[in-house]
């Protein structure tokens, strides 16, 4: 039988995970959320722009938790919003039904989650015997899941560094753009990203799972960054961005063992293709890559990257995570503690 699930979210990637979900012979569809109520009572494929598929939209939890579904499949906005996301989960946990979610870092590695946010969601897992995981793709699947793979091909290793590496000129969001990045801004402008604590809040949940499969404890964390500026006005998505402004944002975020990093998570964000040598970029001529880099005993690089419809690279881990998370123990589980999933029954021929 079909697990059944309900979906929450129809943005860029949740859109495309709630197709994925319908033309999954494996899932069926029972309950969609949305939070636009303008959206309520609207066919869920209508809302994604393909046929309709007989569920209607509703902007109710209620309505949904008491559907009892195999599986919450949580594509809700987290954005401003971490704990309220979290939250969301926890009447679906209490009722039975297990959660894999694509926000909530926090949740990312259950040791290192804040105490009152582990024991809410082990809490409703102990009273559902339900099972919740989370699955993104910075910090997620890409940055983590694929890292850990990697190490197979170690044996001693000096630094582990995972790397996102993106063109950016085509978002439209500005003010993420311009005001989290820092495009389009002066050279004495701080991003948010580095004033607001988000990286560390985002990025520590990897490098301490990194840490736990690498057998090391993290002395401490470093944050170091640095931009290039447009030398010509450019259009993106968002606007423009002026010369002299910021065009490329790099982030290092360290873990310290022995006094050294040992692992290290960086982007390398633009907003313009011609970024000065220096930086990291994906080796094929795509517009985003992700890099595993090892430095050790071998040394060595593996790079997912990818052109179009990346938004399923974001997205299909957690859908595929699905019958898994239904197979595990109850609890709130990390990357390590449900066994390995993929597509399946899904060859096109």
């Amino acid at each position: 039988m079909p697990l059944r699930v309900v979906h929450s979210g129809t943005g860029n990637v949740g859109r495309f995970a709630l197709e994925s979900i319908i033309n999954n012979p494996e899932l069926e569809l029972v309950g969609h959320y949305v939070s636009d109520p303008a959206k309520a009572g609207k066919d869920s494929g209508d809302l994604i722009g393909i046929a309709p598929v007989g569920i209607k939209a509703t902007n109710d939890w209620n309505e949904l938790v008491a559907l009892k579904a195999d599986c919450l499949n949580y594509f809700g906005n987290s954005t401003g919003r971490e704990d309220e996301a979290i939250e969301d989960l926890v009447p679906f946990l209490e009722a039975g039904t297990n959660v894999v979610t694509f926000s909530g870092f926090a949740l990312a590695h259950p040791p290192t989650t804040p105490p009152a946010q582990r024991k809410l969601i082990e809490d409703a897992c102990a009273k559902g015997q339900s099972t919740c995981f989370f699955t993104g793709i910075d910090p997620g699947w890409a940055t983590t899941d694929l890292a850990i793979a990697a190490l197979a091909c170690a044996d001693q290793v000096e630094c582990i560094r995972v790397s996102e590496l993106g063109y950016f000129g085509q978002y439209s969001a500005e003010m993420a753009m311009r005001d989290y990045f820092g495009f389009g801004r002066d050279a004495d402008y701080t991003p948010i990203f580095v004033a607001g604590g988000f990286i560390e809040k985002y990025w520590s949940p990897t490098l301490y799972q990194l840490a736990e499969v690498l057998g090391v404890e993290i002395e401490e964390t470093r944050l170091v960054w640095d931009r290039e500026f447009a030398k010509e006005d450019l259009e993106c998505g968002f606007g423009i961005v002026k010369a002299g402004t910021c065009c490329v944002v790099n982030f290092e975020f360290q873990a310290i063992v022995n006094g050294k990093p040992v692992i290290i998570v960086e982007h390398v964000d633009c907003v313009t293709r011609d970024i000065d040598p220096r930086w990291n970029k994906p080796h094929a001529p795509v517009d985003m890559a992700y890099r595993i880099a090892v430095t050790g005993k071998p040394s060595f690089e593996l790079e997912l990257s990818y052109g179009d419809h990346s938004e399923f690279l974001s997205g299909a881990p957690v859908m595929n995570a699905i019958p898994a998370v239904c197979r595990a123990s109850p609890g709130l589980k990390g990357p390590l503690d449900i066994e390995r999933y993929w597509t399946t029954g899904r060859v096109i021929t």
